[in-house]
């Protein structure tokens, strides 16, 4: 079973009603895109469909973690990703250029939800690579880049320079 088929709906052959699936997303997923942002993750995505004659309502629930470095100690982490999304799907021959809206012809048996899923799962990606780890055992942080940021002679050498530079200002006249 190819990648493509894993992610179709049989969207025409749909009854109308609640419908529900969910897809598993791994590497193999991942890898089917060029550049992407994530090359190690596993994920979870639930799709409820509401199909109703002439349009749908699909909703997206995205769970799952993807391998990453964080940003606060360098440590490689196993970052928590969530989300939710709405998307509209419309039977017509004739598309316009709405974001929200997937337009499948008539004809077309099966509704291809790959590229959808891939753009959901990177829109929520967090922008910072950082989450509360307190609580796991063992705690993944980095502890002597940690102890390095939260060292006292750094702030207070800086904050000295700081206090050296305007006073040597106060000195200056300016005498015209």
């Amino acid at each position: 079973m190819s990648i493509s088929d894993h992610f179709s709906l049989p969207f025409v052959g749909m009854k109308d009603g609640f419908h529900s699936y969910v897809f598993d997303v791994g590497q193999d997923f991942f890898a089917e895109f060029e550049n992407a942002p994530i090359n190690d993750g596993l994920f979870s995505v639930k799709v409820d469909v509401d199909k109703r004659s002439g349009h749908s309502a699909l909703t997206f629930y995205i769970s799952g973690h993807v391998s990453a470095s964080c940003d606060r100690c360098l440590a490689e982490i196993r970052l928590p990703v969530n989300g939710e999304y709405e998307l509209l799907v419309k039977v017509s021959n004739t598309a316009t250029d709405d974001v929200e809206v997937i337009y499948i012809k008539d004809d077309q048996s099966n509704l291809y939800l790959g590229q959808v899923i891939y753009e959901f799962i990177c829109l929520s990606l967090p922008l910072i690579n950082k989450y509360d780890c307190e609580s796991e055992v063992p705690k993944p942080c980095n502890e002597e880049v940690l102890s390095k940021l939260n060292a006292p002679d750094i702030l207070e050498e800086e904050s000295n320079q700081t206090l050296n530079i305007w006073t040597g200002l106060k000195n200056i006249r300016l005498d015209n």
